[in-house]
């Protein structure tokens, strides 16, 4: 069994909470970059149109009373963080979602601790209230068995009445559902509901496919044949035989270090001369000593309110101060500061094995790698390979790196057996 707590519009809601003035116009929460979009809006704004995905002028040109609130992640992580904190004091087993305002916690055993679904919903509540009591009076919360049905029936909460609910479809409502009851409260669900590919979802409904009843009745070996792996997973959530258990989040010892200037900097240049001090006063932590990094996260506080940060995770592990910097700058410029920066802060979050440079020959990265052999089945090189061969070639100016191919290996002139190719 499994809780599944949901604030939707976490982050607008954070917003209304921390300005009162903001509690009546529409809102709206615009991307980050030079072609601002809207990322999500109210209820009030949608009544006008506004929907995300579209450009900012067009929304308001739509709605003119519409309220852009600029992106704090800071702030809307700390809430999150703390939301999280007090959900481990009630329950060890807590995953959070992609989604900042969607939490998943494991239930299994906490019946002689707590009671009942209802009588734990409650609890749960009391914990939230003494947070703050907005969370504990809009969070719409589900119990299903598995995470996916605990999803749909926290959707569900705050928009219908469904068979087994504990409260009315109001926010902050619960839908509690029996494991006997579950296939007949997954069968009216839509299929929006399912994790599956918005282009899957959108396949399904040209097919008639509107609610998960009619993925039931499709046969197995369709499903498969037109979505692969998705088909199967999809039938299985459907049909309710497919529990996924809340899985616990290792508790994270991130290394964070900042850097506060006597007047804000706004000069591109400057701010990565302070990323690059960030970087190598991370590199000197002493939890960070024998690992290499691999996840990333800047952020900084600007001049006038408001913050901005940017998270990144590199494809290959490295403790080189020079990569590391070169791939933060990339990250930088397609996503730079609105304003002068007050403080800047760097923190490290993912950690890979210690590593001076990356292995040619890890075979992690051929999966179909032929033993004993650099390619793979398919005579492919493995990328790691190849991505060394370009870089020498590009530092030395000239092919660097050749492979010997057969050719006539019975011919009686040497020179037609084998010949060497270059590796590009």
């Amino acid at each position: 069994m499994a809780l599944c707590l949901w604030w939707p519009g976490f982050e607008l809601e954070l917003e209304r909470a921390r300005t009162p003035s903001l509690a009546d116009p529409p809102l709206a929460l615009p991307t980050v970059g030079d072609r601002r979009r809207i990322e999500m809006g109210c209820a009030l704004a949608a009544s006008f149109g506004v929907e995300p995905g579209m450009i900012v002028s067009q929304a308001i040109a739509l709605c003119p009373s519409l309220v852009l609130c600029e992106p704090d992640p800071d702030f809307h992580d700390a809430a999150r963080d703390r939301i999280a904190e007090v959900l481990r004091g009630w329950s060890p087993v807590v995953e959070r979602s992609v989604d900042r305002g969607r939490f998943f916690v494991g239930v299994d055993g906490l019946e002689r601790l707590y009671g009942p679904p209802e009588r734990q919903i409650a609890g749960l509540r009391a914990r939230l209230e003494a947070l703050s009591p907005w969370l504990a009076a809009s969070a719409r919360i589900g119990c299903a068995p598995g995470k996916f049905a605990a999803w749909v029936a926290a959707r569900s909460a705050g928009s219908a009445r469904s068979t087994g609910s504990a409260g009315s479809g109001r926010p902050g409502a619960a839908v509690c559902v029996a494991p006997a009851d579950l296939a007949a409260f997954l069968a009216p669900q839509p299929v929006d509901v399912l994790p599956v590919s918005p282009r899957m979802v959108e396949r399904l409904k040209r097919l008639g496919v509107e609610r998960l009843a009619g993925i039931v009745r499709m046969p197995e070996p369709a499903l498969v044949s037109q979505f692969g792996a998705d088909g199967r997973r999809a039938l299985a959530w459907a049909r309710g035989t497919r529990i996924d258990r809340v899985r616990p989040e290792a508790p994270a010892r991130p290394i964070r270090v900042a850097l506060d200037f006597p007047s804000p900097i706004g000069q591109l240049e400057l701010l990565h001369a302070a990323l690059d001090r960030l970087i190598g006063r991370a590199l000197e932590h002493p939890r960070r000593r024998g690992k290499s990094v691999r996840g990333l996260r800047v952020s900084a506080s600007l001049e006038d309110g408001g913050s901005w940060s940017i998270r990144a995770v590199a494809r290959e592990p490295t403790s080189e101060p020079e990569r590391l910097g070169a791939f933060l700058r990339s990250r930088i410029a397609l996503d730079r500061p609105r304003r002068a920066v007050e403080t800047l802060r760097l923190e490290l979050f993912r950690f890979g094995p210690a590593s001076a440079q990356t292995g040619l020959f890890d075979p992690k990265e051929g999966a179909a790698r032929v033993l004993g052999s650099l390619e793979t089945k398919d005579g492919e090189l493995l990328p790691a390979f190849r991505r060394a061969a370009r870089v020498l070639r590009l530092r030395l100016g000239a092919a660097a790196l050749f492979r010997v191919l057969e050719l006539e290996p019975n011919s009686r002139i040497p020179e037609r057996r084998h010949a060497l190719m270059e590796i590009a």
